[in-house]
Order: C-alpha cells, then structure tokens, then sequence
C-alpha cells in the first residue's frame, strides 16, 4: 500500500514525468484486428517503466471450424534498463503479466467444435530496440517471451457443456515467447 501511494505521489507531482511519457500502438497486431497499447514513462536515468495491454475480440476467426473463437486479454507491467539512453537505442526489460482467454488450442479441438477457457500468468524478459523519428515519435521493436502457466476448461461450443468434465481443473506450463511487435510512440 505505501509502494502505491509513493508511485502516485511521484506521478502526480512530477511533470518531468509527463513531459517524457510516450503512448504506444502495437501496429501489426492492430492491423490484423488484435489492438496493443502501451504506456512508458521514466523513473530514472535509466529505468522506464512501460505498461502495455493486448486484446482480441474475435468471438468467430474461420468458418472453417464452426466459428472457432479467438478471445483474450493480456497486461504486461514491465520495468526496462536502457543501455544508451533512454528511448533511444537497446533495452532489456522484465516483466510480470496475466490474462485470460476463450480459444481453440489447437486445429483438432476446433474441428471437434471445443474451446478452452481459461487465465494465465506470464514471468520473462523482454528485449528490444527504440528508435527516435522525430522529436515526439519513435518506433519499439521487441519480442518477449519466459514461463507461462494457464489453468482452464474445456467446453463443447455447440452444447456448452464441458467437455472434460472428469478432470476438475487442466493446466499447462511451458518456456514458450507469446509477445513481440513494433509499436509506434507518440511523447506528449
């Protein structure tokens, strides 16, 4: 509780701060539908600390598979080192994150009209490259990956009925990457 009442009170009464924070787009993702934001603001010389959420509405991807849903969120808090300075040049970043989703594993769960809903929680690192265009916008090239674990069940989409009934809850964990992208930045 004290850890968030200073965060608030630094960014509240630091216009420093503001004066350097970017907005970010993630725009591959977005372009293919699955919009990513993010937030980065400095904490030190060296340190930023950017936040970024990635989501996807997609209730139905392919008929194909019998309108196969595609839906999740997740948040990645996430402290960063630059090495040259900041929002110029190579980072390495740290991160916790967590989501959920209603999604198909895999192409034999869609044929056979079941999904998985569930949560998961993510712990890695993150490595990339800022490059300044101008003087308010830059571009973030990064790829990400770590440990993930995801609890869910399974469900029949057609009876939404589960499907996995004798099992009370699966889970799956694994070192895997599950994020990457360019985003665009604007500092205001």
């Amino acid at each position: 509780m004290k850890f968030s009442i200073i965060l608030i009170f630094i960014l509240v009464f630091n216009s420093n701060i503001f004066s350097q924070t970017y907005i970010k787009l993630n725009t591959p993702t977005t372009i293919l539908g699955v919009p990513g934001l993010g937030v980065e603001l400095p904490i030190s010389k060296k340190l930023t600390f950017q936040l970024d959420v990635t989501t996807s509405f997609w209730n139905s991807v392919s008929n194909r598979y019998d309108r196969r849903p595609y839906i999740f969120n997740q948040i990645f808090p996430e402290v960063r080192y630059h090495f040259k300075e900041l929002n110029n040049g190579f980072y390495l970043g740290a991160h916790v994150g967590s989501g959920m989703f209603k999604l198909s594993k895999n192409s034999s769960y869609a044929l056979s009209n079941e999904y998985q809903y569930g949560y998961i929680i993510f712990t890695g690192i993150t490595g990339g490259y800022q490059k300044k265009l101008k003087e308010r916008w830059l571009l973030d090239f990064f790829v990400g990956g770590g440990w993930s674990k995801a609890t869910y069940e399974g469900f029949n989409r057609k009876t939404g009925l589960r499907y996995d009934i004798l099992t009370i809850i699966n889970y799956s964990a694994q070192w895997i990457p599950y994020r990457g992208g360019i985003m665009l930045g604007y500092m205001f």
